[in-house]
């Protein structure tokens, strides 16, 4: 199976490999972009575990799976 690119995280989503999330929140409204991750087999809880806000604005979010 060859994965590259956007597909390699969906796949190590989709196999339960990641362990730990961080998302940055940019301090920027977009009228619109692609969702975040798309076509996971199923939903994902996530339980915040640290915040990190940087001068610039933004906030980094660490979240580990449920």
């Amino acid at each position: 199976m060859a994965v590259r690119g956007a597909n390699l995280i969906k796949t190590f989503i989709n196999w339960g490999l990641i362990d730990i999330y961080k998302i940055s929140v940019h301090p920027v409204v977009l009228g619109s972009g692609k969702p975040l991750f798309e076509d996971l087999k199923s939903r994902i809880g996530l339980k915040l575990i640290s915040t990190n806000v940087f001068r610039s604005g933004v906030v980094e979010l660490t979240y580990k799976p449920q």
